[in-house]
C-alpha cells in the first residue's frame, strides 16, 4: 500500500481539506499517512494528536514593502533543507498539499526528488504557494472554473472543496433555539466572530426582533458575547452564542445562513444545500473570499453583501425568508454546486492515478 505525506498549515481553510482527504484515504485502506507542518502551530494542534507528524519550517511571502522579502530566499533555502530531510525520512510514495506557504518547501523538495505531488486549491483565486508549486504537481484539484484558470489545463480537475464527513441529517437533533413553526436564521462568523457581520446584525436587530415568526441563532465569537448580549438585553427570538460545538445541527435546521465566505465554511454550507447571504472578509489575501462568494452568487445559491456596502442585510433576509419558491431554488442551486463527497472523490482519483 502507498505511503502518503500530507502538508498543510497556516489556516483551518488549508488544514481541514487535508484532513478530510487523509480520512478518505484511510477508509480506502491506506494506513501509512504522515503530516508535516510547523511546530507550535494551528496544524500541529489540529493534526498531531491523530496522525504521525513531522516538523518543518516555513516563511511567508509578505504582501507589502519589497524590503520585507529580502531575506526570503535565504529563509526558503533553510526551509528546503529541512523539507528535503523530512521527505527522505518519511520516504513517501505520494505527497498531497493543500496550499498555504507552509506547504511550499515540501512540494518543492518532493518535486525535485521525483515524488508524485498532488495539490488541492480551496479558493476561487489560487494562492501563491499552489501557483508556484503547480510546476511540480502531477494533478491539481480545484473547486471552480475560475480557480482552474490559474493552472495548466491538462493537469487540473474541478471538484468540490473537501469537508470532514458530515453527519446524516436524520441523526442531528433540532436545536432548542430553533422553535418549530418559525423560520430559522443561523448567523455564523467563525470561532472568533466576524466583526463586519456583527456590526450589521446589531444595527438591524430591532427589525429582526420585531418579527415573532423568526428564530435567530447568532454566533458572535467568544470574546464578543458579554458586550453584545449586554447591549441587546433580553430578546426572546434571538439567541447569542459565543461558539457552538454542534454547529452542524444549526446548519442543518436553518432556513437561511449568514456567513463569511471562507472556503471551508462555504463548502459546508453548500454540502448541506443551504441558501445563504455571504459577507466576504474584506482583508482576505487577494480578496479571495469575495471571489468565492461571487462564484456561489453566479450559481444562484446566495446573495452577497460587502462590509463596505450600505447595510441592507435584513432586507435581504426578509426578501428570501418569506419567499418559499426563492428559498427552494437557492437550496437546489447550493446542492448543485456542493460536493459533500469531494474528499472521497479526490482520494479515489489519486489512488487511480497512482495504481497505473
Amino acid at each position: 500500500m502507498k505511503k502518503f505525506l500530507f502538508v498543510c498549515g497556516g489556516t483551518g481553510g488549508h488544514i481541514f481539506p487535508a484532513v478530510a482527504i487523509a480520512e478518505s484515504l484511510k477508509k480506502m485502506g491506506v494506513t501509512d499517512i504522515t503530516f508535516a507542518g510547523r511546530k507550535d502551530s494551528m496544524e500541529e494542534r489540529l493534526v498531531a494528536k491523530n496522525w504521525p507528524y513531522e516538523y518543518i519550517t516555513a516563511e511567508p511571502l509578505h504582501r507589502g514593502p519589497f524590503l520585507k522579502n529580502l531575506a526570503l530566499p535565504f529563509k526558503l533555502s533553510k526551509s528546503l533543507v529541512r523539507a528535503k530531510s523530512v521527505v527522505k525520512k518519511v520516504n513517501p510514495d505520494v505527497v498531497v498539499a493543500t496550499g498555504g506557504y507552509v506547504s511550499l518547501p515540501i512540494v518543492m523538495a518532493a518535486g525535485r526528488l521525483g515524488i508524485p505531488v498532488y495539490l488541492q486549491e480551496q479558493n476561487a483565486v489560487a494562492g501563491v504557494a499552489n501557483k508556484f508549486g503547480s510546476r511540480y504537481a502531477k494533478k491539481i484539484f480545484v473547486t471552480s472554473d475560475e480557480a482552474a484558470s490559474f493552472f495548466p489545463k491538462d493537469k487540473t480537475s474541478v471538484f468540490g472543496n473537501p469537508v470532514r464527513e458530515l453527519p446524516k441529517a436524520d441523526s442531528l437533533k433540532r436545536p432548542a433555539e430553533f422553535a418549530e413553526g418559525k423560520k430559522a436564521v443561523f448567523i455564523v462568523g467563525g470561532s472568533q466572530g466576524a466583526n463586519g457581520i456583527n456590526v450589521k446584525i446589531e444595527e438591524s436587530i430591532k427589525e429582526i426582533t420585531s418579527r415573532s415568526d423568526v428564530s435567530v441563532v447568532w454566533q458572535v465569537g467568544v470574546k464578543n458575547v458579554d458586550s453584545i448580549q449586554g447591549r441587546l438585553g433580553n430578546m426572546p427570538n434571538v439567541s447569542v452564542r459565543g461558539f457552538l460545538d454542534d454547529i452542524y445541527a444549526y446548519m442543518n435546521y436553518a432556513d437561511l445562513i449568514i456567513s463569511r465566505a471562507g472556503a471551508s465554511a462555504l463548502a459546508e454550507i453548500l454540502a448541506f444545500g443551504k441558501p445563504s447571504i455571504l459577507l466576504p472578509y474584506p482583508h482576505a489575501t487577494a480578496n479571495h473570499q469575495e471571489h468565492n462568494a461571487r462564484v456561489v452568487e453566479r450559481a444562484g445559491a446566495c446573495l452577497v453583501e460587502l462590509d463596505s456596502d450600505p447595510n441592507d442585510l435584513w432586507n435581504k433576509v426578509e426578501s428570501l425568508l418569506f419567499d418559499e419558491a426563492k428559498l427552494k431554488k437557492m437550496a437546489a442551486a447550493a446542492k448543485g454546486i456542493g460536493m459533500p463527497d469531494a474528499a472521497d472523490q479526490i482520494a479515489k482519483a489519486i489512488m487511480e492515478k497512482e495504481s497505473v
